[in-house]
Parts: structure tokens; sequence; C-alpha cells
């Protein structure tokens, strides 16, 4: 039989958008193609899966990974005669035999890709404009691949840059996604080991279902406002509010006001009626983070809004606009405290317990994945975007690999701010210094000490002043730098 069409294979850009620009110049040229993002890793496993095209083209895709697979699997698709062609701006390594690049046909020229694109396919350069049009839609597609395993939208995105279209072109899922991601950036779980593959498995499964409620547990520092962001923004109720709720940071007659909202003249000083959080996430999802903090009389107000799922205002007496109000929230709730043993002390209701715990979803620690350490810093060092500091090497980067980080994620980022901050850029010395001035004295802890939640809270403690110390005692200022809210700042400060 005789095999048709056209595979694009182009690598996934960090910035610039090079590798989907020149994809969309070969698009010119074979407007049926299909196109897809691939690492140089994954090289050799997406021409083993290419069997059915007649004609793939490689756009400046290293060859690397495993040369003897690279070898057997571009040798075995010019036996069943299908046409390869390697496209690149640099020459290949020297890994790569010659009967192998015999094969893949290659087209190298000291150029940029997409030059290099348009002088070997004929093709007149006329799509930076669309490129620029679409960089939303490829950041949050490479979003998308990196977190949920989801490559659809970057030959999407690509097919528009093609066509010189713009946002004006793209679907609704696509629209939904860069909002999502404009969200999300900030707040990435990154990482390829076991445990954060299966919390992003879990994740998209619980983003399906929007109306279940999920309990989310882990240390501080974990990402577990992230998890709930991603819950939400993968969910129908995305185009409604994410709305999130401190519940270690106000007293009772506040955590009683932020549930219910209050009508005017409802207590001194509400000159204006305000709606609670649970009518602000009507429709969308309601973040309950530090729900382990709740105060047993807090408890039972919330529990009644679940049970019920109708609100009624403080002050608010039946009369027009002033009885209850149904709501339709998903709550996600999360915590670094045990609930089932608060449950047992009698210090967290039972029933509220099984309300907000329909599906658990356990966030791990950073020493429980520490082969991320390497990925976590460059990712959290490229968004910060240091001026003089471009990226991190792979010898900063493993060295980071080698402390317990019991702050966590948020740990291990407030150690990058610190590097900088000195200018130190040995971060083995950096380490050793940290170690000193915490108290650190063990590398990598696999297990946690019965002493370890009180260690914890020390530890935050301390980071949250030294930030503070160091943005001059600005609150917003060490808030923004340690990625937590001003009233988290005031908690640990205290």
């Amino acid at each position: 039989m005789k095999k048709t069409g056209t595979l694009i294979l182009t690598g996934w850009d960090s910035e610039g958008h090079a590798y989907a620009h020149s994809a969309a110049l070969a698009l010119l040229a074979y407007p049926d193609a299909t196109v897809r993002g691939v690492s140089k890793a994954r090289l050799s496993e997406a021409l083993e899966q290419a069997e059915e095209y007649g004609r793939v083209l490689i756009l400046g895709v290293a060859l690397g990974g495993d040369p003897a697979r690279l070898a057997r699997t571009v040798r075995a698709l010019a036996r069943q005669r299908t046409a390869l062609c390697w496209l690149s701006a640099l020459p290949p390594p020297a890994s790569v035999d010659a009967g192998t690049l015999q094969a893949l046909s290659p087209y190298v020229r000291e150029l940029s890709l997409q030059a290099t694109v348009c002088a070997c396919l004929g093709v007149k350069d006329s799509l930076a404009a669309a490129v620029k049009a679409n960089a939303p839609l490829l950041d949050a597609a490479g979003y998308a691949h990196r977190h949920l395993e989801d490559d659809a939208y970057f030959a999407a995105a690509v097919r528009h840059i093609a066509h010189d279209e713009g946002p004006e072109a793209w679907s609704p899922e696509a629209r939904a996604l860069v909002r999502s991601h404009a969200a999300l950036s900030d707040a990435p779980l990154t990482g390829h080991s076991t445990a954060m593959i299966e919390v992003r498995r879990m994740i998209r499964q619980l983003a399906h279902h929007p109306d279940v409620r999920v309990l989310i547990l882990g240390e501080s520092g974990t990402g577990k406002e992230a998890a709930a962001l991603m819950l939400h923004h993968f969910s129908e109720r995305r185009d409604n509010e994410f709305v999130p709720l401190n519940c270690a940071a106000s007293n009772l007659h506040l955590l009683e006001a932020a549930f219910r909202g209050h009508e005017k003249g409802a207590f001194t000083g509400a000159t204006e009626a305000s709606p609670g959080v649970f009518e602000r996430a009507d429709g969308g999802t309601l973040f309950l983070d530090e729900a382990g903090d709740l105060p047993l009389e807090i408890q039972a107000v919330l529990l009644r809004i679940l049970q019920e799922g109708r609100v009624t205002r403080l002050g608010g007496d039946g009369r027009k606009g002033g009885g209850a109000r149904k709501v339709d929230a998903r709550v996600i709730a999360a915590t670094n405290r045990d609930l089932r043993r608060m449950v047992r002390e009698g210090r967290f209701r039972e029933d509220l317990f099984y309300r907000l715990n329909t599906v658990e979803l356990r966030m791990p620690a950073l020493r429980e994945h520490a082969e991320d350490i390497p990925e976590i810093a460059r990712d959290l060092w490229g968004r910060s975007r240091r001026e003089g500091w471009r990226t991190l090497s792979r010898a900063q980067a493993e060295a980071l690999s080698g402390y317990g980080y019991p702050g966590n994620v948020r740990e291990l980022a407030n150690l990058l701010e610190r590097a900088y901050a000195l200018d130190e850029r040995d971060f083995g010395s950096l380490l050793d210094g940290y170690r000193s001035a915490t108290g650190e004295t063990g590398a990598l802890q696999n297990t946690l000490r019965p002493d370890q939640s009180e260690r914890l809270a020390d530890m935050t403690r301390l980071h949250v002043r030294q930030v503070l110390e160091k943005h001059g005692g600005n609150v917003s200022h060490a808030a923004a730098a340690l990625g937590v809210s001003r009233n988290t700042v005031l908690k640990y400060a205290r």
C-alpha cells in the first residue's frame, strides 16, 4: 500500500517560538501535514510512530537520545520508502553515524531555522505578525504539554500561524486554555518523577468532575494552591471565579462574615451589603486554604452551608434580598494538618471532614521526588528572568539536590532568591552557608521526625522574617517574593 501524507516534527520553544514559526512555514509547502512537537530525547519514539506517513520533516530537533535506536528507526523508515528530511541550522552530532545521516537527507544551513526551512522548501516568510498574535496560545500550549501531557493545542496554534490568523480564530477551548495559563503560569507543578506525574494525572481526572469536592493534603510549600488552581482552570467552571480564602488569617467574626457575607447595617461598619465567598464563587470554585485551622464554631457554619447549598447573609431576615441564597460552588479544601487525628481528638468535626473529603489528593514533599529538584529550580529561575543570570548551570542545579528542603518548593524558591541577592554563583558554598544559618546540617532527609511539623513551622517563620527584612519590612514586596499572600507573611512574621 502506498503511503501518503506528511508529518512535521519540531521542537518545543522555551521562548521566541522559532520552532512553531518554522513548522508554520513548512505548512505553507505542505498544507495538509500533521504537526507534532517533540523533544530530542523522544525523537526516536516519534519516528517509530510515523510509519503511516510518506514524508517526515524534522525541523530543528537535535538528533539526541539513544543513537542505536535512532539508527534502527531511521533505517526502518527508509526501507519502507518513507522520505525523511532533517532541517537544521546546526551540524549533526558526532554520535550519528554516516548511514543514519544519509537516510535523514540532512539540509543544514548556518542560518536561522526559519530561514533554513524557507531555503529548503522554497517558501517566503511573511508570518512574523501571526507568530506574535498567537504567542499567548503557543505559551499556553507549552504549558499544556509540560503539565497535562496534552499536545493538541500546539498543532492548532501552528496552523493558525500558517493561515495568518489571530485570536479571533481560536476555538473556545483554546481561549479557555489561554485564560487558564495566565492564572497558572506563576503556579506550576513541575517535575517528571512518578509522584508528580501521578499528581497531574489525578488533577486531569478530577477536573472532568467539576462538582466533586477535593481535599488537598501536603506540607507547607508543596503546591496545594497550584493544584487547586489547575483543578479549577481545567474544569467546566473555569469561566467563573476562583475564590481563595485563608482560613487561618481571620478571627471568628470575620470568618463567619467571609462565608456568609452581610447585609447593610448587619454590624458596626457594615455600610454596604457584601456577598460572602460562596456567593462570589457561585458557578466557580471556592478554595479553603489551611482548612484545618478553622475554629469549631465556624466549622458548624461551613457544614450547614455545604449541607443546604444555601447561604444567608449576616443581617438577612427573610425579606426581599435578605433571605437564603442558593449557591453552586465547588469546594476545594487544603491543609497541612492531620485532619483524621484532629477528628479523633475532637478538634475537627467528623461530618465536615467527610463533606470536604469526597476525594483526597496528596501533594508529595520535595524530598519524596528529589529527582525533580534540578528541573523545578530551572523552572523557578526561568520565570524570575533575573537580569545577568540567564539560566542555571547543570552544576548549580545539581548542587541544589543535596539539601532536604523541609519548606519544600517555597524554600527552594527562597534559596534561589538568596543566591541572586548575594550574587552567589557557587551553589555548594551557598548551601553550606544556608545550612549554617538555619541550623540544618544533614543532607537529603527521607523520613519525618516526630517533631517535624513544629520544625517546619519554625523554618517557615525564619524564611518569612528573612525575606521581610530583605525587603525593608514591606509586607507586599515580601509576599510577592515568597509567592504567598500578605496574610501569610503577617502570620509568620509575628
